[in-house]
């Protein structure tokens, strides 16, 4: 489904443009805005795909009000309407980023064209082999699988994008994999969106965007998995607030209110691992956070995430990463 912004004062154009909108179903006009603060509240909220704005709104600039959307959501397609044609307002608009110029009235078959160039384009953007592997891991209800392909895809974006490309591939991921959980409405989405926000530090440091990425992941599993059970939202609660100390199998079914075999069964289902290999695992991503962002030693790291011996932690470390924790803190400081 591509969703679309209109941003026009003119309400006979408005009701035109609702009107072709329905000869498509795989489209939907998500809103109408007719000034630049309705504009960017519905932008916030809808996350629109596709936004056609006049290039006068009033007293209003729309190429400014298009340039300040743009710089904000580099993913979303711009579309500049106009009554009129002058080649300097053309010239701006395309210094702008826009897409394309159009002149009203707009047609049918050219609306449907842009959707379906704009679909196109899209579908082009996610064609990554990686990504497909990231989203078969998701519907494969595969954990650990995901986890270690989040690492995969942060390398990539490190070694194939510069930072303006990795913030909009960034954008398209977080989309495409909050668009696994089915129900969310505009509300949930939006806070979401805030709760893993795509800053410049995500974007300039691999380890952070690594991160994000895996953050983004456990969200979409744990969000999957408690709209099927409601109480497995403490359980997961009660993990990341005890990161720091020993996390028993015993601790959590009391949390969940169910036995420690039921409990295990679930995460079989839906993680295709163990309770006790899912808490390694988050604390693990604790440990290099550690790791990559502050000077503490390893012995420090293991004692803090509540691991006895520092010894025990590094033969966890190495079991689930693959390395040992010496040879991770060597690269992740480079």
């Amino acid at each position: 489904m591509t969703d679309i912004l209109l941003i026009d004062q003119d309400n006979q154009f408005q009701r035109a443009f609702s009107h072709m909108l329905q000869y498509d179903g795989s489209c939907r006009l998500v809103g109408v805005a007719q000034n630049s603060v309705e504009a960017l509240e519905m932008v916030d909220s809808c996350h629109p795909q596709m936004i056609f704005c006049d290039i006068m709104l009033g007293l209003e600039n729309g190429l400014a009000l298009c340039q300040k959307i743009k710089r904000k959501f580099p993913e979303i397609a711009l579309y500049v309407l106009s009554n009129y044609c002058n080649f300097r307002l053309l010239q701006n608009a395309m210094a702008t980023g826009i897409e394309e110029y159009l002149f009203k009235p707009l047609s049918r078959s050219k609306l449907f064209g842009l959707v379906k160039e704009n679909r196109e384009k899209i579908s082009a953007d996610r064609a990554n082999p990686i990504y497909d592997e990231l989203y078969a891991t998701l519907e494969e209800r595969n954990y650990k699988q995901s986890y270690d392909v989040a690492a995969e895809v942060g390398e990539w974006l490190f070694t194939d994008c510069d930072q303006a490309d990795r913030k909009k591939q960034l954008r398209i991921l977080e989309r495409g994999l909050f668009s696994l959980v089915p129900g969310l409405d505009r509300i949930q989405k939006e806070h979401l969106k805030n709760k893993y926000e795509i800053t410049s530090r995500i974007v300039s440091r691999e380890f952070l965007c690594y991160q994000w990425l895996v953050e983004v992941v456990t969200e979409v599993y744990s969000q999957i998995c408690s709209m099927r059970y409601i109480h497995m939202n403490r359980v997961f609660k009660y993990i990341e607030e005890n990161k720091h100390s020993e996390i028993s199998l015993a601790d959590l079914s009391a949390q969940a209110g169910i036995s420690s075999g039921y409990l295990s069964r679930i995460f079989k289902k839906y993680y295709k691992i163990s309770v006790v290999d899912y808490i390694h695992l988050r604390k693990l991503l604790k440990a290099k956070q550690y790791m990559a962002m502050s000077e503490m030693n390893i012995s420090d790291i293991s004692f803090l995430l509540g691991y006895s011996e520092a010894g025990y932690f590094c033969k966890i470390f190495k079991k689930y990463e693959g390395e040992t924790p010496s040879a991770f803190a060597r690269i992740v400081k480079k």
